[in-house]
């Protein structure tokens, strides 16, 4: 195999397709403050529904400033929680994180991503994730689970969670350490020109960059428009 292992990016890189049937990531980012609020009311929590969405405002104005890049939304719900003075334990407030979160769909995913990760897999590939996100780990792992690309990804990196984020080469040596691979001949995914092919590039790892566009390039190792096209750069072998 050309590589030890393989790590993508999410959003831009797995996800990133448009149209389809569900609801756009535009209406569920729309609808999280309804899905608190009836969250609460299933689990018998007296609250407001218009003093909640404003609670939730003022904690997205304040959780980056605060947090900085260990910001994430579970951290946001426990800043509305104490703003509101609400009667909601550590259990209940990863469950309203969730239900912030809301859903990514399948129909999200770019065309033939499962597919092409399953041969990944097959053919013997380590493969994680490495993502800039708020969504707190288990939010994440929820949504790769339900898009059916959990079971691929041994190795989950998610910067609400470390503190840390992209370009950062520390977020990229704390992958190299869990996956005992320091050294190795890693390749990292994604779309971002700074944040994911320069921070690769500074950490000594081979990089595959997503292009949005025929004349686009960032410089990478390989560039690829389909997935598909990334499947075969990393089965051919080193002597492609």
């Amino acid at each position: 195999m050309m590589f030890d292992a393989v790590f993508f990016d999410s959003g831009g890189t797995l996800y990133g397709a448009t149209g389809g049937p569900d609801p756009s990531p535009r209406e569920v980012a729309n609808g999280l403050a309804d899905r608190v609020f009836a969250l609460m009311q299933g689990m018998g929590v007296a609250v407001d529904d218009r003093e909640l969405a404003a609670a939730i405002e003022r904690a997205e104005e304040s959780c980056r400033r605060l947090h900085g890049a260990g910001a994430n939304y579970l951290r946001l719900i426990r800043a509305v929680v104490d703003d509101l003075g609400l009667p909601v334990g550590p259990e209940v407030a990863a469950c309203l994180a969730d239900a912030y979160a809301g859903p990514r769909y399948a129909s999200w995913l770019f065309p033939g991503t499962v597919e092409a990760v399953r041969k990944l897999d097959e053919a013997g590939y380590r493969m994680g994730v490495i993502a800039n996100t708020e969504w707190p780990g288990f939010c994440m792992d929820r949504a790769f689970a339900g898009v059916g690309l959990l079971e691929f990804f041994g190795i989950r990196l998610y910067s609400g969670d470390l503190g840390v984020e992209k370009p950062d080469v520390a977020i990229f040596r704390h992958a190299e350490r869990l996956a005992g691979l320091e050294g190795g001949r890693l390749l990292y995914v994604g779309n971002d020109p700074e944040k994911d092919i320069a921070g690769a590039t500074a950490a000594g790892w081979a990089t595959a960059y997503r292009k949005v566009g025929p004349d686009d390039s960032a410089g990478a190792d390989f560039e690829f428009l389909h997935i598909d096209e990334l499947a075969e750069y990393c089965l051919a072998g080193p002597g492609r």
